[in-house]
């Protein structure tokens, strides 16, 4: 059985707090302040309405079995379900487009704490909790501490969907190397050696870069791994010199991942279900392995389900049916098919899986290494989104516009 890990050396539930002070609006319940005098109440339509959902985090490889579910069993809300897909820095060009045209069509976003952050920063998403609790599932009877941790790290603004401790694991090709790097100076020395052998996609665009970029303050020791503006010295130095041996950085996990599998590169940072799934689909070869480090800090990471403000009450209502729908047991063990070792609901396991996801389990879940890695380490969730958007704007400045320099 897969373990959601201790937490130790979690960041604390104070962070958490003051991110909630800081970006809980007001409200009565059950309704929902999109702008200086607008106020909307859901309102069950009475006839089926379309949805579109916007997917910035690939949400839907994991997930669009779950929506389609969704209105399959609920012909009386849903006239169908169309899907769009954004890169996570354009999701929420796309939502303002939209609102400032007066026609937001979008009726739910689907995204990482990147997307969510943007949002927030931008003012474009709904806060749904607490306004909308009553509408929504009872998250304490959903989610373990750590799954809470990164839930309240929202504000409010999004419903975890989709969650895991994510990484950051070393990938690895054994046939060239058999010895992967355990430590940041094992891995800097190894990138000396071998330049344009490594690389992580841009932080902003993957869930391996950032988780990458945030296991670092941890690993190297700097001040404070909670504020990347004034407390990562550390980081930035050791980026910036690994930056040397860096060629070009991806600009997108999809476009590192397919450099890997084909031989350009030799090692490079991944995650639990990339892992998973680039060996499924045969973007890696089947051989390939991952490696820890040895003072391994997992960050977690998740998915959120998000409803962009100006949506209509009839929107609004099927919106969140489709978000406490998506949280229900039997569609959880679902993900499970689909490289999730892990899911946003605690009273799911991978013995609830169906027979595919217990094959894919089996199969590509390396039941010799997850277990007792996902028990190990240390585990903390990302930083909260708006200063993840910071850490994203200083990484650009910072690593990314000096690569190879």
């Amino acid at each position: 059985m897969i373990s959601r890990g201790t937490g130790r050396g979690r960041l604390g539930l104070g962070l958490a707090a003051a991110v909630l002070l800081g970006l809980a609006g007001c409200g009565a319940p059950g309704a929902q302040q999109t702008g200086a005098d607008e106020v909307v109440t859901p309102e069950r339509p009475t006839s089926p309405i379309a949805l579109t959902l916007l997917d910035g985090a690939g949400n839907l490889t994991g997930n669009k079995v779950i929506y389609d579910n969704f209105a399959k069993a609920h012909p009386e809300l849903v006239s169908g379900i169309s899907y769009q897909t954004a890169p996570a820095p354009d999701v929420a060009g796309k939502v303002r487009a939209q609102q400032v045209a007066d026609k937001v069509d979008i009726s739910v976003v689907l995204g990482g704490p990147d997307v969510l952050g943007a949002g927030q920063t931008e003012n474009l998403i709904m806060q749904l909790l607490p306004q909308y609790s009553s509408s929504l599932p009872d998250l304490s009877q959903v989610q373990d501490a750590a799954s809470k941790e990164l839930q309240d790290l929202s504000g409010g603004y999004g419903v975890l969907n989709r969650y895991n401790p994510n990484g950051p694991l070393l990938a690895f090709h054994p046939g060239t190397m058999s010895a992967p790097p355990t430590t940041p100076d094992e891995l800097l020395a190894w990138a000396r050696e071998h330049p344009g052998q490594f690389t992580y996609a841009q932080p902003a665009n993957s869930g391996p870069g950032r988780t990458f970029m945030m296991s670092l303050p941890y690993m190297l020791g700097d001040s404070d791994p909670s504020d990347p503006v004034n407390g990562w010295s550390k980081t930035w130095a050791y980026l910036r010199e690994l930056g040397k041996y860096v060629t070009s950085y991806p600009a997108s996990s999809t476009i590192m991942n397919q450099q890997f599998g084909s031989g350009q590169l030799q090692l490079i940072p991944t995650i639990v279900s990339m892992d998973i799934n680039s060996r499924r689909d045969g973007t890696w070869a089947g051989t390939d392995q991952v490696a820890m480090f040895a003072d391994q800090h997992w960050i977690g990471d998740g998915h959120f389900m998000m409803i962009p403000k100006g949506v209509s009450p009839q929107t609004l209502y099927v919106a969140l049916e489709l978000i406490k729908f998506t949280l229900q047991p039997d569609q959880q063990a679902l993900t499970y098919a689909t490289g999730s070792l892990i899911t946003a609901n605690k009273n799911v396991k991978p013995s609830d899986a169906p027979a595919d996801g217990q094959a894919l389990l089996q199969q590509f879940g390396r039941p010799d290494f997850y277990p007792q890695a996902l028990a190990s380490g240390q585990n903390h969730p990302p930083l909260p989104p708006p200063t993840m958007v910071k850490a994203f704007d200083l990484w650009q400045r910072e690593v990314g516009s000096h690569v190879g320099s």
